[in-house]
């Protein structure tokens, strides 16, 4: 008897531990975001950021809560150079768009990347595919990866997502994957609330499938050349092109794909077609 009264102790003893824990947890990070909220936003980042059209076109009361979230995400995240020197400019430009991805949520929440690593160029990976059951190593070059709260990227493609206004955006698209595995799976479809997921379902397949059978086929479709081929390869792919997609050329995507629009802007709690219209 003795010794379930003890492990019961123990047990509670272990409970309020834990509780502790936890409210120091959310007493820090409380403090923290005060202290950022207070903490003037640098007019070097600014000057980064003033030619990015998505920054150009915010309102200036979500431009407030990005602000803070691109301090915190500098602040928090590990920024590692792969043979390369990691810039305030590097920097600023990969956490606006990540942050920019997260605007609609709370400071805190679908918040699982800590370290970000920056290669000045394409990256090779070796990758081991089965294929009717035979193994073979495969050499790709990559723009981007991530897997596990680790995001690696090629600095020259986002430069050139810069200088070279279009479609595809190779942080929004690593980041959306990020998102995707939130549930321990890249399976193109990310934590949602419960009453959403039939409908996603029935949208994103439908589309997806479209497109890889005309992928398969080698036809073309106007409005699918929009998605891209690549954005067939399978649904985690997918998932992250349309994001892509909903961040550049909201408009675009709207007008061809207005399901998939509307199940990323109640994913995303953020209207970018209002919001970020093209300048």
């Amino acid at each position: 008897m003795a010794y379930y009264l003890l492990l019961i102790q123990f047990l509670i003893a272990l409970a309020a531990l834990f509780l502790f824990w936890q409210s120091m947890g959310y007493f820090r990070r409380m403090w923290r975001y005060k202290k950022l909220k207070s903490t003037p936003f640098p007019k070097e980042y600014k000057t980064v950021l003033k030619n990015i059209h998505q920054y150009k076109a915010l309102p200036p009361q979500l431009k407030m809560k990005l602000h803070l979230l691109i301090l915190l995400f500098i602040e928090q995240k590990e920024f590692i150079g792969a043979k390369m020197t990691i810039t305030d400019e590097i920097k600023v430009i990969i956490a606006f768009y990540a942050s920019l991805m997260r605007l609609g949520f709370a400071l805190d929440e679908k918040d699982h990347t800590n370290t970000i690593i920056v290669y000045p160029k394409h990256f090779i990976v070796d990758e081991v595919n089965s294929s009717g059951g035979i193994y073979h190593n495969e050499t790709t070059i990559l723009e981007g990866q991530s897997s596990n709260g680790t995001v690696v990227i090629s600095w020259q493609d986002i430069k050139q997502n810069l200088t070279q206004p279009q479609r595809d955006n190779v942080i929004i698209h690593e980041f959306a994957h990020e998102l995707d595995f939130e549930d321990g799976f890249a399976d193109g479809m990310p934590v949602l609330e419960s009453s959403h997921y039939r409908r996603w379902s029935e949208v994103f397949s439908k589309e997806f499938n479209i497109l890889k059978k005309l992928t398969d086929e080698r036809k073309a479709i106007e409005k699918y050349e929009l998605l891209g081929t690549y954005a067939s390869k399978n649904e985690a792919e997918f998932f992250a092109v349309c994001s892509e997609r909903f961040f550049e050329t909201p408009r675009a995507l709207k007008e061809n794909f207005p399901d998939i629009y509307e199940q990323l802007k109640i994913f995303y709690k953020l209207d970018t077609f209002t919001n970020l219209q093209e300048i």
